[in-house]
């Protein structure tokens, strides 16, 4: 511990998963980093802020966001709309671009202050459907980019459903398991609309591998016609696969995630899929998404660990932030809970009375403090 901070957060509610921390403490910033949690009265700082009657948790982290502002069409402001600005420090752009595209995306992870990150799509270029033929993949370039890039892809992106597939069924994702295992990097699949049927996409997936729209509600998901998982999530499950919420436009219902969370089962991480479509509802921002769950019975520390220690961890990036440990990037979100009425909306239009909502206050990104988030 050091006597002199940059930046002490002062006096909020500290949650913090990865040190199983929740309750008072300052958080004191060094540089880029953070520097001690903990009773920090009577040492010096270049800033405090006062977040008193606030919770601070280690930065918030969007597993699935579509951020190619400008790039790829429908995509949404790094910052502005899934970012900083938002409460969010790190977003993980999940395959809006292939090896064709990874220049752009490069360019809009350097501008932004939000960190940026992505899964690399594993058809080398879009196509209509995105992976309906042979001639949009190039395994070469698409392992080389995964390989040569580590700073910025966390892994390759497949979806897994006909309307994405077309007619080639499977084989794109085999193919991005094969990419995936070369590069030796993460792997997130996502399930939609059969073919190929749920099974067989969740009986080829091993541990670490990510399964994003977990709690959608057409027939043929994961979740089981009659309520409740089918027994190859379970086993996956087991294997150590993850999943993630996947919000969406189209990929959360409320009845398939009491159903899940009634038996229990393991989602790893709470994420928005956000894009032109679904930003101004019925997702709006990472931290509504959360308060959806606060509404399911969760509670406020397994929340904030869902979208903070769950994808940093699902990412490989446990160690770097997700943290508030000392040492880790110093990314920060301060936020308050909000009392009153509030309707919340799934992806199918049902709507729902609830009483909670989660608003962002201070973003602190790398040190920074970034006083809009809203």
């Amino acid at each position: 511990m050091v006597d002199r901070y940059d930046l002490i957060v002062r006096g909020a509610r500290v949650l913090d998963a990865a040190q199983e921390m929740d309750g008072p403490a300052d958080i004191g910033v060094v540089g880029d980093r953070i520097g001690a949690v903990g009773d920090l009265t009577g040492a010096q700082a270049g800033r405090v802020l006062d977040a008193r009657g606030l919770i601070a948790s280690p930065g918030w982290i969007d597993l699935h966001v579509h951020c190619l502002y400008g790039t790829h069409e429908g995509s949404v402001r790094p910052d502005e709309d899934c970012g900083v600005r938002t409460g969010v420090t790190t977003v993980v752009d999940t395959g809006s671009f292939g090896a064709d595209q990874f220049g752009a995306f490069q360019d809009v992870a350097r501008r932004a202050t939000t960190r940026v990150l992505g899964y690399l799509n594993v058809s080398a270029r879009r196509g209509s459907p995105i992976h309906g033929d042979w001639s949009l993949f190039d395994q070469k370039r698409t392992i080389a980019t995964a390989e040569a890039h580590r700073d910025l892809l966390v892994g390759i992106k497949v979806l897994a459903s006909q309307r994405h597939s077309g007619n080639l069924g499977m084989l794109p994702l085999q193919l991005g398991l094969q990419a995936a295992r070369e590069a030796r990097t993460g792997f997130m699949v996502h399930i939609g609309v059969a073919p190929p049927v749920i099974q067989d996409v969740l009986n080829a997936l091993g541990p670490g591998d990510v399964v994003t729209h977990c709690f959608k509600g057409y027939p043929g998901g994961l979740m089981h016609r009659w309520g409740r998982p089918v027994p190859e999530a379970w086993a996956a499950a087991e294997r150590g696969v993850r999943f993630d919420l996947g919000h969406g436009q189209g990929s959360f219902c409320f009845t398939a995630a009491r159903q899940a969370l009634a038996v229990r089962f393991p989602l790893y991480s709470i994420s928005t899929d956000l894009h032109q479509g679904n930003v101004k509802g019925p997702v709006f921002t990472l931290a509504r998404t959360m308060a959806k769950f606060l509404h399911l019975g969760l509670s406020l520390p397994e929340v904030v660990r869902l979208a903070t220690l769950g994808p940093a961890t699902a990412i490989g990036r446990a160690e770097e932030f997700g943290t508030l440990r000392p040492g880790a990037c110093a990314d920060i979100t301060v936020f308050r809970v909000l009392d009153g009425p509030i309707t919340y909306i799934d992806s199918e239009g049902a709507s729902e009375q609830g009483t909670v909502d989660l608003a962002a206050v201070h973003t602190v990104r790398a040190g920074r403090l970034i006083e809009a988030a809203s």
